[in-house]
């Protein structure tokens, strides 16, 4: 249980709460507002996804989402078009007066889209609007992503029906939505949100889990050629497995022999330099790599260990298959680390340990031209570069113990070759270029990423960035 501000939040079951979430409705929808029991209600609600929060242990908000599969006569109703794809309606958001106006609403709002959409991937969203009592809330909504679609019965009985669709629509939904959230988590009133993946797992509902959809989507992969990336990928893996030998020593591994498995293992180099350090001597190590092309690569470059096509969602794995898993420069590129650490309690045994490896864009050090382009990017990619600071909480919801906490600080200083010190690397300044590289390949901020390189090798600045190693032990 996670209380801040003296609220906890929590996705509940209608079987668990429908009585007290229907309470609620009635104190604010029938006492306040004069409705009648029918808007208070909801024909979906037994299957509803709440999403509450609590004071003292009572609901004193809640917001309520209804999935629906292609084909349901609802969606005729409303006048939607047949598309691929589930769409999911918002609706039914109510608070206590006396919660009211600390934005608990708004923040529960943005969380449920947000992790809506990074475990279902939903083709549409849509919500209604009664015209005649609300029609100030359609400019609210359009701010918020909604577009007006159609206009469903007449007079008082009106019902307006706002809608996401589309593929672009959808992403900048998302990231209006996921960028709330950040803003919520450093505002006067955070909220802590749990699992949504958990908690569907968990009641029965993994069915819903939009697991082969996600598999297909490699956001790192998009904007690289093999010729390009695998020799920057080589060198970053050399300076990488300087910084990780202590790391791998420091480590409580399980004596050989142990099964290794190494989840998005790129062109397969770190997998084969790592196999041959003392503490994983012995192990049988595995790769799996959902690019085709980086995949053939480690296949090709590294015939004596055994590569597979596999994802972070879907490795391929058989239940309680490894000893350790790992995950180096991966969780910041997924879409859904919360289904990501799912599979990977699935396929550890008990007690076995998960090792990540990544950068945290929010540790970056440098000048404001740089963090102004970092900041655009950040906000516009699909993945997450300040997850590692998040990932301790989110591990502990799928069983998951953080155990060791590592950290070094990459340091352009202009050094001609790596200098390594405690918990430092100095390199040179194109090498620390290269580690933002990506940058330039997002569009839109083309010009902005020119003026930062620019300001950057025509100044004495120097450039910040931590790479963290956390290492988890999955509870017996």
């Amino acid at each position: 249980m996670d209380v801040r501000n003296g609220l906890e939040v929590r996705w509940l079951s209608w079987a668990d709460a429908g009585e007290e979430i229907l309470d609620l409705r009635r104190r604010v929808f029938t006492d306040e507002l004069g409705w009648q029991e029918d808007r208070v209600r909801h024909g979906r609600d037994a299957d509803g996804l709440h999403l509450c929060a609590l004071s003292n242990g009572k609901i004193v908000a809640a917001l309520s989402a209804y999935v629906y599969e292609p084909g349901a006569p609802e969606l005729a109703a409303m006048r939607l078009p047949e598309i691929q794809g589930v769409t999911v309606e918002i609706g039914k958001r109510v608070g206590l007066a006396t919660h009211r106006g600390n934005l608990i609403s708004a923040q529960i709002a943005s969380w449920m889209v947000r992790q809506i959409c990074e475990a279902l991937r939903p083709s549409r969203f849509f919500l209604i609007v009664r015209v005649s009592e609300h029609r100030h809330l359609i400019d609210t909504y359009a701010r918020h992503g909604f577009t007006y679609h159609t206009e469903v019965g007449s007079g008082d009985d009106a019902i307006g029906v706002m809608t996401t669709t589309g593929e672009k629509a959808l992403e900048e939904f998302y990231l209006i939505h996921r960028e709330s959230t950040r803003e919520g988590a450093t505002g006067p009133s955070p909220l802590s949100v749990p699992s949504l993946v958990r908690f569907l797992a968990d009641g029965g509902r993994g069915s819903l889990l939009a697991v082969d959809r996600l598999a297909t989507e490699n956001h790192y992969t998009e904007s690289f050629t093999l010729q390009t990336e695998v020799p920057r990928l080589s060198a970053q893996g050399k300076l990488v497995l300087a910084e990780q030998r202590p790391r791998l020593a420091a480590t409580p591994f399980p004596p050989a022999p142990a099964s290794l498995l190494d989840i998005g293992t790129g062109p397969g180099d770190h997998l084969a330099a790592v196999a041959e350090e003392a503490p994983l001597k012995g192990y049988r190590v595995r790769g799996v790599e959902p690019a085709p092309q980086l995949l053939a690569r480690a296949r090709s470059a590294f015939p004596e260990y055994d590569f597979s096509d596999g994802s972070a969602y879907a490795t391929g794995e058989a239940e309680s298959s490894h000893d350790v898993v790992t995950a180096n420069f991966v969780f910041i590129h997924l879409r859904s680390p919360d289904l990501a650490l799912l599979e990977m309690r699935r396929i550890l045994r008990p007690g076995g340990l998960l090792y990540v490896v990544d950068v945290n864009d929010a540790t970056f050090s440098g000048p404001e031209v740089v963090r102004r382009v970092l900041r655009a990017y950040d906000r516009d990619y699909p993945g997450d570069r300040q997850l590692l600071g998040d990932l301790p909480r989110r591990a502990r919801e799928f069983g998951f113990e953080l155990i060791r906490r590592f950290s070094t600080t990459l340091r352009g200083a202009g050094a001609p070759e790596p200098v390594f010190g405690p918990d430092e690397i100095r390199i040179g300044k194109a090498q620390a270029w290269s580690l933002l590289s990506f940058i330039g390949s997002q569009h839109g901020i083309e010009e902005a990423f020119e003026e930062a390189e620019d300001h950057y090798f025509a100044t004495e600045c120097e450039l910040g960035l931590d790479l963290e190693t956390h290492v988890y032990r999955l509870s017996d």
